[in-house]
């Protein structure tokens, strides 16, 4: 299975526009899309809940979760019709089209604003959803509520058992291209339009630990994910500290963070702190999986 790479046209006029996307795309803060905001309280939910361009997805990976109690009007939303795993990567998007299939089954349609709520602290799988839904198409319209059912529940909102009644939506992909292979970090560890960091633990990225190579790729800056969101309550930091932590790592004016970890899981972690920050970031799908296993590519401790 292959990723979508775009191709260049032949005529000049097309050519222009391409560079001129390009250009953009490679402008970090200053070119940011208009965009949701990535993360949303429960009270903004709680007001925007009837809104019909709102489309709230119950992620758990069972769905007697969902069927327990959800955000009324929430639709169930497993991940395995999201996010796949192939004979070479752990973690890799749906075919495009079985996952539009069934984002129309949920209602959802290229403008819909999609909220994504989480349960039991299942962050990871969250804003890995988030990634690959801005990869078929939704960049700059998916937003995750922060702390998810925990923080809908805490807030003194009520859950329903009811399942909705959805009418079918006209979502159609269109392929953006937030996720890179290998092949591109190796040809761009020196560029400066990217910055390449580990969003693992500081003791995987050093080399204390880690398989099948332990070590980092040459180069990269460390980012470790678990600093991004309070592991109990499983809420994204403050604005102020994410941004913070950005500015730790010194990204360059018009520079794209570039995010990997070990399967591309963790790493969505940084990716939606990086939309936080104001960055359009970018992740290594096969990440230190893949990059450790080929062993004629270096790594460094």
């Amino acid at each position: 299975m292959k990723k979508s790479y775009s191709r260049l046209p032949k005529n000049i006029l097309m050519i222009s526009c391409i560079v001129m996307t390009l250009n953009q795309s490679l402008s970090g803060q200053q070119s940011q899309p208009d965009r949701v905001s990535p993360l949303v309280s429960a009270e903004w939910v709680k007001q925007n809940s009837t809104n019909p361009g709102v489309v709230i997805l119950h992620v758990s990976s069972t769905k007697r979760d969902y069927e327990n109690g959800h955000i009324p009007g929430a639709r169930f939303l497993w991940p395995g019709h999201i996010i796949i795993a192939t004979e070479n990567e752990s973690t890799f998007p749906a075919p495009e089209e079985d996952a539009a299939k069934k984002l129309r089954e949920l209602g959802v349609n290229n403008e819909s604003h999609i909220i994504l709520c989480g349960i039991y602290g299942n962050v990871i799988q969250v804003s890995r959803i988030f990634v690959n839904l801005e990869h078929y198409g939704l960049r700059g319209k998916v937003s995750i509520l922060n702390g998810g059912f925990e923080a809908w529940m805490n807030a003194g909102y009520e859950s329903s058992q009811t399942i909705p009644q959805v009418k079918k939506g006209r979502f159609k992909p269109l392929i953006i291209n937030n996720l890179v292979n290998g092949e591109f970090v190796k040809a761009n560890l020196k560029n400066s339009a990217y910055v390449i960091t580990d969003a693992r633990p500081k003791a995987q990225y050093d080399g204390t630990t880690g398989a099948p190579r332990p070590g980092h790729i040459p180069g990269t800056k460390n980012l470790p994910q678990p600093g991004m969101y309070d592991g109990k309550s499983f809420m994204f930091n403050s604005p102020e500290s994410i941004k913070a932590a950005f500015d730790k790592l010194n990204i360059p004016p018009g520079s794209r963070p570039l995010f990997y970890c070990h399967t591309g899981n963790s790493a969505s972690i940084d990716y939606v702190a990086a939309i936080v920050a104001g960055y359009e970031p970018l992740i290594y799908d096969g990440s230190m999986e893949e990059w450790s296993s080929r062993f004629e590519w270096p790594v460094e401790k």
